[in-house]
């Protein structure tokens, strides 16, 4: 009785937040401003007969690639780094494309992975298609056929399950416009179904070992192109870094824990997010069974025969159930944190979170209410699988939250999900040998509720101008100190200016950057925080929201939960009601 009550609630909730996002999204019938401009942004590049200009173009070795020139910026987009997964290639790791002396354009960027579709996510809006594996590059056109400047990959988020390079949050055109000494590259990959699905226990899995895992794969086979021809666009093969935010960040710290990907690169900077951003391959076997559960499929050939429209209308029906990578044992250990003690030294890390990470989901959960309860649920079913001594730690950092924070479950799951995981990345990687630096995201945003939410350093970072949250007011000084410090990192493996030293981090100073509208060198910030949160770094935490259902104690009292189960029914009932009033008109 208890779960199914909880059920009915947690339904209640998902449903209110959908309807209301779903309510924002149907106001109009006219496309969203950012929809007029990713269709007009959309474009195929062509193969090109005839002559061209040689200043445009670049020799690869899978063929010629001419790009546009907007003043000294060159931009070349869509470059294909490997074989399209199209086909009898659905699920296959992925191969470099053979060489070639085709002469293409790379004017447009390449198709989005295949998603569910969001108002706020340009890439979803853009072109989608299993043929995907693109990257763009951006360099100064002044000296380029004769540079070896330092290279950036940037690897977006979206919880591997959505983005991608075409979403204007993740140009880096403006960034090489402020700092042509270096090369951007930007590189789309398989998410969701088609990136981390682990196929290997069908009956014809054995060929599909690593399908949990395609997305990594493809980003490795990026970096391998990358190594293999980015000395034509002027850049230093040998002096390349990794750079992410969230399901990037949390690549980046797997590809510098991975075999496969040692000596593609240097240097990695990983913006919130970590080897804690990995399932089990218990959790990974459960989204399986959705999926044929959804599907009917017994065998991969069964999924193979679905189309690419049945793929789309699958992703849309499982969708909202993550898919991290898999800790198989074979591409990433069962304790990925393992590698940061002396496996990956030679790897220079800048690794840093924010401080309000989780309000970032506010409007997602359908405002202040929903979060509140949203997040005691989730807290409730993290604390479910805790031994005493965790739960004593947890319990206890829960009392520690200062006041002025409004939710302190929340501030729970910021350090239990993003600032643990990092600190502990980094406190191994700097016992080790590894040079380390470590930062802490204070500038917030203009609306109080939303703090230094997920993502508001990447507009920063990248020079886009276009925060993850409207209302910003942009600290300009702010967003050029930490370029700078970006690219120096990228040079050099040291993050200093002349305006601000930054010495490396090591467990007796844990010297962190707290960058905001002031930037300080701040010893161990939070101390007792990361003493609390140390002992849980351990339990990796399920992106699989069913769990709720199967693992939460009961929330409140049985009347309580009622209550609230039949008022949310009551507002999901009201708007759609609406909506169908609406549509019959």
């Amino acid at each position: 009785m208890k779960r199914w009550i909880l059920y009915v609630l947690l339904l209640a909730v998902m449903a209110a937040c959908s309807s209301k996002q779903e309510a924002r999204e149907q106001q109009s019938q006219e496309p969203s401003p950012l929809e007029q401009e990713m269709t007009a942004l959309y474009g195929e590049n062509r193969v090109i007969q005839g002559d061209y200009p040689d200043s445009l173009a670049v020799e690869a070795a899978n063929g010629i690639f001419v790009g546009q020139r907007d003043s000294n910026l060159l931009a070349f987009k869509g470059i294909p780094y490997a074989l399209q997964p199209t086909g009898d290639r659905r699920w296959r790791v992925a191969k470099p494309e053979p060489d070639s002396r085709l002469v293409r354009e790379a004017k447009y960027f390449g198709h989005t992975s295949i998603q569910s579709r969001s108002q706020g996510n340009g890439a979803s809006l853009y072109k989608q298609g299993e043929d995907c594996l693109t990257l763009n590059v951006w360099t100064a056109a002044d000296g380029m056929r004769s540079a070896r400047r330092p290279v950036m990959v940037w690897i977006h988020g979206g919880s591997y399950v959505s983005n991608g390079t075409a979403n204007p949050r993740d140009w880096c055109d403006k960034f090489v416009k402020a700092h042509p000494e270096v090369v951007m590259v930007s590189i789309n990959y398989r998410l969701g179904l088609l990136g981390f699905l682990d196929l290997s226990s069908l009956p014809d899995g054995k060929d599909y070992a690593r399908s949990g895992n395609l997305g990594i794969l493809d980003q490795v086979e990026a970096l391998r192109w990358v190594k293999r021809n980015i000395a034509g666009f002027g850049g230093d093969p040998d002096n390349v870094t990794i750079v992410g935010h969230s399901a990037g960040a949390g690549s980046v710290s797997i590809l510098a824990s991975i075999d496969e990907a040692q000596g593609l690169f240097r240097r990695a900077i990983a913006q919130s997010g970590s080897v804690a951003f990995t399932c089990s391959r218990e959790d990974c076997q459960r989204l399986t069974k959705r999926v044929l559960d959804a599907t009917g499929a017994k065998t991969v050939a069964d999924l193979q025969a679905l189309s690419t429209d049945d793929m789309i209308a699958l992703n849309d029906e499982v969708g909202e159930f993550f898919r991290f990578p898999e800790r198989d044992g074979d591409l990433i250990p069962e304790d990925p944190y393992s590698r940061f003690d002396g496996f990956n030294a030679g790897i220079d890390m800048l690794i840093g979170s924010n401080a309000d990470e989780a309000c970032f989901w506010i409007d997602s959960m359908g405002g202040e209410e929903n979060f509140s309860l949203a997040v005691q649920l989730w807290y409730r079913y993290i604390a479910s699988s805790f031994d005493d001594d965790q739960r004593s730690s947890a319990d206890a950092f829960l009392d520690a939250v200062p006041k002025n924070k409004p939710w302190p479950i929340a501030e729970f799951l910021n350090d239990l999900m993003f600032r643990g995981p990092a600190i502990e990345m980094a406190q191994r990687h700097a016992a080790a040998g590894g040079r380390t630096y470590m930062y802490y995201w204070t500038k917030a945003l203009s609306e109080p509720i939303y703090g230094a939410c997920h993502g508001s350093e990447v507009c920063y970072v990248l020079n886009t101008g276009r925060q993850i949250k409207s209302g910003d007011e942009h600290n300009p000084v702010l967003a050029s100190e930490v370029q700078q410090m970006w690219v120096n990192f990228a040079a050099t493996g040291n993050p200093s200016t002349p305006a601000h030293y930054w010495p490396a981090y090591e467990a007796t100073q844990r010297s962190t950057m707290v960058l905001g509208d002031t930037i300080r060198l701040e010893n161990d910030p939070l101390p007792e925080q990361r003493k609390l949160i140390a002992p849980l770094m351990q339990e990796y935490v399920s992106p699989i929201f069913s769990d709720l259902l199967d693992k939460a104690p009961w929330y409140g009292g049985i009347a309580i939960g009622t209550l609230l189960a039949i008022v949310l029914l009551l507002i999901w009932l009201i708007v759609k009601v609406r909506r169908l009033l609406k549509r019959s008109r």
